[in-house]
Protein backbone atom coordinates (compact mmCIF):
# COMPACT_ATOMS: atom_id res chain seq x y z
CA UNK A 1 0.00 0.00 0.00
CA UNK A 2 0.97 3.62 -0.48
CA UNK A 3 1.50 5.63 2.70
CA UNK A 4 -0.03 9.07 3.25
CA UNK A 5 0.50 11.69 5.96
CA UNK A 6 -2.39 14.02 6.86
CA UNK A 7 -1.74 16.95 9.21
CA UNK A 8 -4.30 18.61 11.52
CA UNK A 9 -7.88 17.37 12.04
CA UNK A 10 -9.92 19.99 10.20
CA UNK A 11 -9.87 18.19 6.85
CA UNK A 12 -10.15 14.58 5.62
CA UNK A 13 -13.26 13.05 7.17
CA UNK A 14 -13.86 9.32 7.81
CA UNK A 15 -15.46 9.00 4.38
CA UNK A 16 -12.24 10.31 2.80
CA UNK A 17 -10.09 7.92 4.81
CA UNK A 18 -12.32 5.10 3.59
CA UNK A 19 -11.98 6.29 -0.01
CA UNK A 20 -8.20 6.47 0.34
CA UNK A 21 -8.00 3.00 1.91
CA UNK A 22 -10.07 1.55 -0.91
CA UNK A 23 -7.56 3.07 -3.34
CA UNK A 24 -4.71 1.25 -1.61
CA UNK A 25 -3.50 4.19 0.50
CA UNK A 26 -2.74 3.87 4.21
CA UNK A 27 -3.44 7.06 6.19
CA UNK A 28 -1.36 8.29 9.11
CA UNK A 29 -2.50 11.43 10.90
CA UNK A 30 -0.36 14.00 12.67
CA UNK A 31 -3.03 15.78 14.70
CA UNK A 32 -1.29 19.11 15.01
CA UNK A 33 -2.24 22.42 13.44
CA UNK A 34 1.33 23.61 13.05
CA UNK A 35 3.83 20.78 12.96
CA UNK A 36 7.49 21.64 13.42
CA UNK A 37 10.16 20.94 10.81
CA UNK A 38 11.51 18.13 12.99
CA UNK A 39 8.09 16.48 13.29
CA UNK A 40 7.51 16.67 9.54
CA UNK A 41 10.96 15.33 8.71
CA UNK A 42 10.29 12.39 11.02
CA UNK A 43 6.73 11.60 9.94
CA UNK A 44 7.31 12.04 6.20
CA UNK A 45 9.91 9.26 6.15
CA UNK A 46 8.62 6.54 3.85
CA UNK A 47 5.49 8.50 2.92
CA UNK A 48 4.32 8.57 -0.69
CA UNK A 49 1.82 11.38 -0.18
CA UNK A 50 1.21 14.34 2.15
CA UNK A 51 -2.05 16.22 2.64
CA UNK A 52 -1.20 19.58 4.17
CA UNK A 53 -4.23 20.36 6.32
CA UNK A 54 -2.55 22.47 8.98
CA UNK A 55 -0.71 25.78 8.93
CA UNK A 56 2.82 24.39 8.84
CA UNK A 57 5.32 25.61 6.24
CA UNK A 58 7.11 23.03 4.10
CA UNK A 59 10.72 24.15 3.86
CA UNK A 60 13.53 23.09 1.55
CA UNK A 61 14.99 21.04 4.42
CA UNK A 62 11.76 19.08 4.74
CA UNK A 63 11.60 18.48 0.99
CA UNK A 64 15.21 17.30 0.90
CA UNK A 65 14.63 14.85 3.74
CA UNK A 66 11.53 13.27 2.15
CA UNK A 67 12.79 9.95 0.82
CA UNK A 68 9.74 8.68 -1.07
CA UNK A 69 7.36 11.61 -1.46
CA UNK A 70 5.45 11.89 -4.72
CA UNK A 71 2.71 14.43 -3.98
CA UNK A 72 1.90 17.26 -1.57
CA UNK A 73 -1.76 18.26 -1.65
CA UNK A 74 -2.77 21.52 0.06
CA UNK A 75 -6.31 21.94 1.38
CA UNK A 76 -6.29 25.63 0.38
CA UNK A 77 -5.09 27.81 -2.47
CA UNK A 78 -1.94 29.66 -1.32
CA UNK A 79 0.45 26.81 -2.11
CA UNK A 80 3.59 28.93 -2.48
CA UNK A 81 2.97 30.45 0.96
CA UNK A 82 2.58 27.10 2.71
CA UNK A 83 5.24 25.34 0.64
CA UNK A 84 8.21 27.76 0.44
CA UNK A 85 10.30 24.79 -0.73
CA UNK A 86 8.02 24.31 -3.76
CA UNK A 87 10.81 24.79 -6.30
CA UNK A 88 12.88 22.09 -4.63
CA UNK A 89 9.83 19.83 -4.65
CA UNK A 90 9.36 20.49 -8.36
CA UNK A 91 13.02 19.78 -9.08
CA UNK A 92 12.68 16.55 -7.12
CA UNK A 93 9.66 15.46 -9.19
CA UNK A 94 7.12 15.91 -6.38
CA UNK A 95 3.71 17.04 -7.60
CA UNK A 96 1.95 19.84 -5.73
CA UNK A 97 -1.82 20.24 -5.87
CA UNK A 98 -4.24 22.60 -4.16
CA UNK A 99 -7.99 23.08 -3.74
CA UNK A 100 -8.78 26.24 -5.69
CA UNK A 101 -11.90 28.12 -4.59
CA UNK A 102 -13.12 25.37 -2.28
CA UNK A 103 -13.65 27.98 0.42
CA UNK A 104 -14.62 30.96 -1.80
CA UNK A 105 -18.28 30.73 -0.83
CA UNK A 106 -17.50 30.49 2.88
CA UNK A 107 -15.20 33.53 2.77
CA UNK A 108 -17.80 35.54 0.87
CA UNK A 109 -20.43 34.62 3.48
CA UNK A 110 -18.15 35.94 6.23
CA UNK A 111 -17.58 39.20 4.34
CA UNK A 112 -21.34 39.66 4.00
CA UNK A 113 -22.37 38.68 7.53
CA UNK A 114 -19.65 40.66 9.28
CA UNK A 115 -20.12 43.67 7.02
CA UNK A 116 -23.84 43.80 7.69
CA UNK A 117 -23.24 43.28 11.42
CA UNK A 118 -20.87 46.26 11.43
CA UNK A 119 -23.38 48.28 9.43
CA UNK A 120 -26.07 47.64 12.05
CA UNK A 121 -23.45 48.10 14.80
CA UNK A 122 -24.36 44.75 16.38
CA UNK A 123 -21.00 44.18 18.08
CA UNK A 124 -21.00 47.54 19.87
CA UNK A 125 -24.74 47.49 20.70
CA UNK A 126 -24.70 43.96 22.12
CA UNK A 127 -23.24 42.54 25.32
CA UNK A 128 -19.80 42.55 23.67
CA UNK A 129 -19.78 46.35 23.45
CA UNK A 130 -20.60 49.45 25.45
CA UNK A 131 -23.03 51.30 23.18
CA UNK A 132 -26.67 51.30 24.27
CA UNK A 133 -28.57 52.95 21.41
CA UNK A 134 -27.67 54.09 17.90
CA UNK A 135 -29.40 54.74 14.59
CA UNK A 136 -27.63 52.90 11.78
CA UNK A 137 -27.88 52.62 8.02
CA UNK A 138 -30.24 50.05 6.56
CA UNK A 139 -29.14 47.59 3.91
CA UNK A 140 -31.26 49.38 1.31
CA UNK A 141 -29.13 52.53 1.75
CA UNK A 142 -25.81 50.86 1.04
CA UNK A 143 -23.51 51.19 -1.93
CA UNK A 144 -21.13 48.20 -1.80
CA UNK A 145 -17.93 48.33 -3.85
CA UNK A 146 -15.97 45.13 -4.54
CA UNK A 147 -12.31 45.48 -5.50
CA UNK A 148 -11.21 42.39 -7.42
CA UNK A 149 -13.89 40.24 -9.02
CA UNK A 150 -12.37 36.78 -8.82
CA UNK A 151 -14.25 33.81 -7.38
CA UNK A 152 -14.55 35.34 -3.91
CA UNK A 153 -15.19 38.88 -5.11
CA UNK A 154 -17.95 37.83 -7.47
CA UNK A 155 -19.67 35.81 -4.75
CA UNK A 156 -19.38 38.79 -2.36
CA UNK A 157 -21.10 40.98 -4.95
CA UNK A 158 -23.85 38.41 -5.50
CA UNK A 159 -24.56 38.02 -1.79
CA UNK A 160 -24.71 41.75 -1.07
CA UNK A 161 -27.02 42.20 -4.03
CA UNK A 162 -29.25 39.36 -2.81
CA UNK A 163 -29.90 40.97 0.59
CA UNK A 164 -31.24 44.13 -1.02
CA UNK A 165 -28.39 46.63 -0.93
CA UNK A 166 -29.06 49.74 -2.98
CA UNK A 167 -26.09 49.43 -5.34
CA UNK A 168 -23.24 46.97 -5.97
CA UNK A 169 -20.29 47.99 -8.12
CA UNK A 170 -16.91 46.50 -8.87
CA UNK A 171 -13.40 47.32 -10.02
CA UNK A 172 -11.23 44.73 -11.74
CA UNK A 173 -8.18 44.91 -13.98
CA UNK A 174 -10.32 43.42 -16.74
CA UNK A 175 -14.02 43.85 -17.45
CA UNK A 176 -16.24 40.97 -16.33
CA UNK A 177 -19.49 39.69 -17.81
CA UNK A 178 -21.53 40.25 -14.64
CA UNK A 179 -24.77 42.07 -13.76
CA UNK A 180 -22.88 44.69 -11.74
CA UNK A 181 -21.70 48.15 -12.68
CA UNK A 182 -17.99 48.61 -13.25
CA UNK A 183 -16.28 51.65 -11.73
CA UNK A 184 -12.86 53.16 -11.86
CA UNK A 185 -10.98 52.26 -8.68
CA UNK A 186 -10.74 55.86 -7.46
CA UNK A 187 -14.46 56.45 -8.00
CA UNK A 188 -15.38 53.26 -6.19
CA UNK A 189 -13.18 54.08 -3.20
CA UNK A 190 -14.67 57.56 -2.95
CA UNK A 191 -18.34 56.62 -3.22
CA UNK A 192 -18.94 53.19 -1.65
CA UNK A 193 -20.27 52.78 1.88
CA UNK A 194 -18.67 49.33 2.18
CA UNK A 195 -15.45 48.55 0.29
CA UNK A 196 -14.51 44.86 0.07
CA UNK A 197 -10.95 44.41 -1.15
CA UNK A 198 -10.79 40.87 -2.58
CA UNK A 199 -7.58 41.03 -4.61
CA UNK A 200 -4.70 38.66 -3.92
CA UNK A 201 -1.09 39.59 -3.19
CA UNK A 202 -0.56 39.46 -6.96
CA UNK A 203 -2.10 42.96 -6.99
CA UNK A 204 1.02 44.18 -5.24
CA UNK A 205 2.44 44.42 -1.74
CA UNK A 206 0.41 46.91 0.34
CA UNK A 207 -1.95 47.52 -2.55
CA UNK A 208 -4.40 49.01 -0.04
CA UNK A 209 -2.09 51.75 1.21
CA UNK A 210 -2.44 55.16 2.84
CA UNK A 211 -3.12 56.84 -0.50
CA UNK A 212 -6.04 54.55 -1.35
CA UNK A 213 -7.43 54.56 2.20
CA UNK A 214 -7.48 58.37 2.12
CA UNK A 215 -9.92 58.18 -0.78
CA UNK A 216 -12.60 56.51 1.35
CA UNK A 217 -15.45 58.78 2.30
CA UNK A 218 -16.05 59.60 5.96
CA UNK A 219 -17.85 56.78 7.74
CA UNK A 220 -17.01 54.18 5.10
CA UNK A 221 -16.47 50.56 6.15
CA UNK A 222 -13.60 48.60 4.60
CA UNK A 223 -12.36 45.02 4.70
CA UNK A 224 -9.33 43.40 3.08
CA UNK A 225 -8.97 39.63 2.73
CA UNK A 226 -5.22 39.25 2.12
CA UNK A 227 -2.90 40.58 4.82
CA UNK A 228 -0.12 41.17 2.28
CA UNK A 229 -2.40 43.57 0.40
CA UNK A 230 -3.10 45.85 3.38
CA UNK A 231 -0.85 48.44 4.99
CA UNK A 232 -1.82 47.87 8.64
CA UNK A 233 -0.16 51.03 9.93
CA UNK A 234 -1.99 53.18 7.39
CA UNK A 235 -5.30 51.56 8.34
CA UNK A 236 -4.61 52.08 12.03
CA UNK A 237 -3.99 55.80 11.49
CA UNK A 238 -7.34 56.16 9.72
CA UNK A 239 -9.18 54.17 12.38
CA UNK A 240 -7.66 56.12 15.25
CA UNK A 241 -8.81 59.31 13.59
CA UNK A 242 -12.35 57.95 13.65
CA UNK A 243 -12.86 58.82 10.00
CA UNK A 244 -13.52 55.28 8.70
CA UNK A 245 -14.29 51.82 10.09
CA UNK A 246 -12.93 48.37 9.24
CA UNK A 247 -13.22 44.65 9.81
CA UNK A 248 -10.60 41.93 9.23
CA UNK A 249 -10.45 38.15 9.37
CA UNK A 250 -7.32 38.22 11.53
CA UNK A 251 -5.89 40.03 14.53
CA UNK A 252 -3.37 42.67 13.43
CA UNK A 253 -0.14 42.85 15.39
CA UNK A 254 -0.01 45.59 18.01
CA UNK A 255 -1.98 46.64 21.05
CA UNK A 256 -3.27 49.80 19.37
CA UNK A 257 -5.84 47.84 17.32
CA UNK A 258 -7.15 46.17 20.50
CA UNK A 259 -7.87 49.57 22.01
CA UNK A 260 -10.22 50.57 19.20
CA UNK A 261 -13.93 50.44 19.96
CA UNK A 262 -16.15 47.81 18.34
CA UNK A 263 -18.02 50.61 16.59
CA UNK A 264 -14.83 51.36 14.68
CA UNK A 265 -13.06 48.02 14.29
CA UNK A 266 -13.82 44.30 14.47
CA UNK A 267 -11.47 41.39 13.83
CA UNK A 268 -11.44 37.61 14.15
CA UNK A 269 -9.14 36.14 16.79
CA UNK A 270 -7.62 34.08 13.97
CA UNK A 271 -8.55 33.34 10.37
CA UNK A 272 -12.04 31.89 10.46
CA UNK A 273 -13.80 33.08 7.28
CA UNK A 274 -12.92 29.92 5.33
CA UNK A 275 -14.02 27.52 8.07
CA UNK A 276 -17.41 26.00 7.30
CA UNK A 277 -18.23 22.30 7.20
CA UNK A 278 -19.26 22.44 3.56
CA UNK A 279 -16.09 24.25 2.49
CA UNK A 280 -13.89 21.87 4.47
CA UNK A 281 -15.63 18.87 2.93
CA UNK A 282 -15.24 20.24 -0.59
CA UNK A 283 -11.52 20.86 -0.03
CA UNK A 284 -11.18 17.36 1.40
CA UNK A 285 -12.99 15.88 -1.61
CA UNK A 286 -10.62 17.69 -3.97
CA UNK A 287 -7.32 16.78 -2.29
CA UNK A 288 -8.39 13.19 -1.74
CA UNK A 289 -9.04 12.70 -5.44
CA UNK A 290 -5.80 14.49 -6.33
CA UNK A 291 -3.74 12.16 -4.15
CA UNK A 292 -5.51 9.09 -5.53
CA UNK A 293 -4.99 10.28 -9.10
CA UNK A 294 -1.28 11.01 -8.74
CA UNK A 295 -0.37 7.95 -6.71
CA UNK A 296 -2.36 5.95 -9.24
CA UNK A 297 -0.22 7.31 -12.08
CA UNK A 298 -2.97 9.48 -13.54
CA UNK A 299 -3.07 13.18 -14.38
CA UNK A 300 -4.84 15.58 -12.07
CA UNK A 301 -6.43 18.93 -12.89
CA UNK A 302 -5.25 20.60 -9.69
CA UNK A 303 -1.50 20.14 -10.15
CA UNK A 304 0.10 23.59 -9.85
CA UNK A 305 3.78 22.86 -10.53
CA UNK A 306 3.74 21.07 -13.87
Amino acid sequence: MFKLLVTDTLFIFPEHEKRLHEAGIEVERLKKQEASDAELIRTLKGKDGYILGGTEKVSTQIIESADNLKVISLTGTAWKYFIPGWQDATDKGIFITNAPNANAGAVAEWVLVTGLSMTRNLFALGRTGKATFATTNGFDELHVGVVGLGHIGRRVAELFSAVGTKRVTYWNRTQKDVPFEQQQLEDLMQTADIVCVCVSEAAGDRFLNASKLSLLKDGALVTCLDENVLDDSALLAELESGRIRAYLDRSPVGKAFAKLSLEVFYCSNENTAFNTRSANKLASDMVTESVINILGGRTDQYVVNR
